[in-house]
């Protein structure tokens, strides 16, 4: 819910067996996700820790920009949803 305005995609969660995990949020507005001089992803950071009761800086989140949106239906999804919910015409929003 929080992300679904900056067009989330999918979130990648990779563990290694010498680190804590990393976590890569896939969203075609990567700039939206990482807020203010990165405000925003030291938010969703510090909630990731506080849900999943990981250790203070051991859990990394970054953002990646979705290679190609035209094929992502879920950022596709998104994105016409906000159009409909703004009283964009459906044949403009398509």
């Amino acid at each position: 819910r929080e992300l679904a305005e900056d067009g989330y995609s999918c979130v990648e969660v990779r563990v290694t067996p010498t680190r804590w995990p990393e976590i890569i949020i896939l969203a075609t507005r990567t700039e939206n996700v990482l807020g203010e001089k990165g405000r925003r992803i030291r938010e969703l950071t510090s909630v990731v820790q506080k849900r999943f009761n990981f250790p203070e800086g051991r859990v990394e989140l970054y953002a990646e920009k979705v290679a190609a949106r035209g094929l992502c239906a879920i950022a596709l999804c998104e994105s016409l949803r906000y159009k409909l919910i703004v009283g964009l015409a459906v044949r403009r929003a398509c």
